[in-house]
């Protein structure tokens, strides 16, 4: 056998040498390549997971993990499917409600859904199963979640929606209190008016749209506006659409609870009859109506009449016949409310009290 030559020798060692010094710089460019930067190389390449990133696009979560002390390499994969937050601890964050048993996807919706001490909560509770079916909604709350998750019986957009409403309190518990105007605004059990509280450009409702004997009439611009066109437009019909009673202030509502008090006693008013600072006609955006030829208002044709139409003008009937669980009032066929006739629709046609389109669509 013949020997090696000195000279095959060094050859060989100095290729050995050349490769050994280009593999880092390989390595290097292979991963820069991907977008991380010089200084994670290091990092990637010491917790051995140089081949996820190769067979994975860039992610921030990532290179921010690596170069942590947080780092978990059991982790990796998850990382990769997690959106990045700029928020502080937020690998160790991950960690966490990785170990509670989360998932990536539910890690990526409470990020965006809830807030950071709610986020926080979520470490000392068990998994809480489906967690993300509440947030699907455009009008979850973060604040609200431990309450739907309460509430919750069997629909979870019941439970978002009912919960913002208010229905899992009591009456007049925890009010939100009104002081500003506004064309879409919720006067409820829930929704208090100040007692200086007046709708802005109250107007009068000309007479031949108000019922005799019930004096001036007034309503917001708005709402009068609409009131007299569908007025006119009922009267074209043969029908007589009247105003019996719009706007009240405080102190009008006041009277009229302690008239219908003395008169029918507690349960009639807690049914029929708004406390003052919870009226919908202190708003100057509701009005009960009548018909010009019928005493009660709920058999005559003009009923069915705004039954058909009030929408096409901006009204809703209020209080409708099986919704007092969610409107804390008896059905009132004489009711009416004008959020315009975009809302007015969409809660016709989708057969919803004004209190679940409230939060669906406007108190988000």
């Amino acid at each position: 056998m013949k020997k090696i030559k000195l000279k095959n020798i060094w050859i060989i060692a100095l290729i050995l040498i050349v490769l050994l010094l280009a593999y880092p710089s390989y390595l290097t460019i292979r991963i820069v390549s991907k977008d991380y930067a010089i200084s994670s190389v290091w990092n990637i390449v010491t917790k051995d997971i140089k081949d996820d990133i190769f067979k994975n696009d860039y992610s921030k979560t990532v290179e921010v993990a690596v170069n942590s002390k947080e780092f978990v390499k059991d982790n990796i994969d998850n990382y990769f499917a997690i959106d990045y937050q700029d928020k502080d601890d937020f690998i160790n964050r991950i960690n966490i409600l990785l170990k509670v048993g989360y998932t990536a996807s539910d890690i990526n919706m409470i990020d965006k859904k809830l807030s950071d001490d709610v986020i926080k909560s979520l470490y000392d509770h068990e998994l809480i199963k489906d967690i993300t079916k509440y947030m699907e909604y455009d009008y979850f709350k973060s604040e609200n979640l431990y309450r739907y998750i309460d509430y919750y019986y069997g629909d979870y957009k019941d439970a978002v929606v009912m919960v913002n409403i208010g229905l899992d309190k009591e009456y007049y518990e925890d009010v939100n209190i009104i002081t500003e105007f506004s064309e879409d605004m919720l006067a409820n059990k829930y929704n208090q008016l100040s007692e200086d509280f007046e709708p802005k450009n109250l107007s009068l409702i000309k007479s031949s749209c108000t019922k005799t004997g019930s004096g001036n009439q007034y309503l917001s611009k708005v709402a009068q506006v609409a009131f007299e066109e569908m007025c006119d437009a009922a009267l074209d019909d043969g029908m007589h659409i009247l105003a019996n009673s719009a706007y009240r202030s405080y102190s009008d509502q006041q009277q009229t609870y302690n008239t219908y008090l003395n008169l029918y006693g507690q349960n009639y008013v807690d049914n029929y009859v708004a406390v003052p600072g919870y009226s919908e006609h202190q708003t100057g955006l509701a009005l009960d109506v009548a018909a010009r030829d019928y005493n009660t208002f709920k058999t005559s044709p003009e009923y069915t009449w705004m039954l058909e139409n009030s929408y096409k003008y901006g009204f809703i009937l209020r209080y409708r016949q099986d919704r007092e669980s969610i409107t804390g009032y008896k059905n009132e066929a004489w009711h009416f409310r004008y959020v315009g006739v975009e809302a007015a629709t969409y809660i016709t046609e989708n057969n919803l009290t004004y209190e679940e389109y409230y939060v669906m669509f406007i108190d988000k």
